[in-house]
């Protein structure tokens, strides 16, 4: 009897503890909210917490910090990935540019010089070098059915190119002019000096004037052009420029040097003569 009585005290003593927080718990809150008596009492208390949530975010701040480096460096190497790609087209593109540029401006060449000539003319491609190291030759893209014949005139821009030798349905060899068995009928455009220049079995840009006597009248840096005899080249097409001459004494006949004015190594658009 006296212990269920003791229990009896205690448990209502623990009644009236806990309605006494509920109701000092009312008054706060009315306090409170009517007066805000106790807002500078939150702010400490938030204030003190302040470095539990710091402390208790820092590893979700960290892995966050982490993936976005990873993200970024991974961006970073694809962005710069797509760079590379873009300026490698954009070289290729400067490049097509560049190309597309000279050879716009070598057919306005040929087309100038074509303007300038009397006869009638066909614009031709090369398309191939003879393989024999002893014959400077070329293969054009007109033949037999373009009405290519024999001994046909070839010019570039800059002058005389060579003669048709061999003629198929659709292509034709070229010889050049300075390949060792051509021979060209010219004359010194300064004062009308007759010659003849040979082709030599070196270089491609050399030729020889034969014939000619050491007090002949004749200077470095004189053009020549075509002669018009032997009827296989209109006369006036360029030819060459002098460009050495040795007279030795005990010699008859002076030694000089021509550069050809075509580009035999570097033009691909040609002009065949009617």
């Amino acid at each position: 009897m006296t212990i269920s009585k003791s229990l009896f005290i205690q448990s209502s003593a623990q009644g009236y503890r806990l309605l006494a927080l509920v109701l000092v718990s009312l008054v706060l809150m009315f306090a409170d909210n009517r007066f805000g008596y106790l807002s500078q009492v939150r702010f400490y208390a938030s204030y003190s917490v302040t470095p539990i949530h710091y402390l208790s975010e820092l590893p979700h701040a960290m892995s966050q910090q982490i993936a976005d480096f990873f993200k970024s460096r991974d961006e970073l190497l694809e962005e710069n990935r797509q760079l590379e790609e873009e300026l490698l087209m954009q070289q290729y593109q400067l490049q097509k540019i560049d190309h597309l540029a000279a050879e716009n401006q070598r057919l306005n060449e040929l087309l100038n010089a074509s303007a300038i000539v009397d006869d009638i003319v066909v614009r031709v491609q090369l398309v191939s070098e003879s393989p024999d190291p002893f014959r400077k030759q070329i293969l054009i893209n007109k033949g037999s059915i373009h009405g290519v014949y024999d001994g046909q005139p070839v010019l570039d821009a800059d002058g005389l190119f060579g003669q048709v030798v061999s003629i198929e349905p659709y292509y034709s060899w070229v010889q050049l002019i300075t390949d060792p068995q051509h021979s060209t009928p010219v004359q010194i455009n300064r004062n009308g000096i007759r010659a003849v220049v040979s082709g030599t079995q070196g270089s491609l840009h050399e030729m020889v004037m034969n014939n000619m006597t050491g007090n002949a009248d004749i200077e470095v840096g004189d053009m020549l052009v075509t002669s018009g005899l032997g009827q296989r080249f209109p006369a006036g097409y360029k030819v060459g420029v002098i460009t050495n001459i040795i007279r030795d004494p005990g010699q008859p006949f002076a030694r000089v040097t021509v550069a050809p004015t075509a580009q035999l190594d570097r033009s691909r658009n040609l002009l065949l003569v009617f």
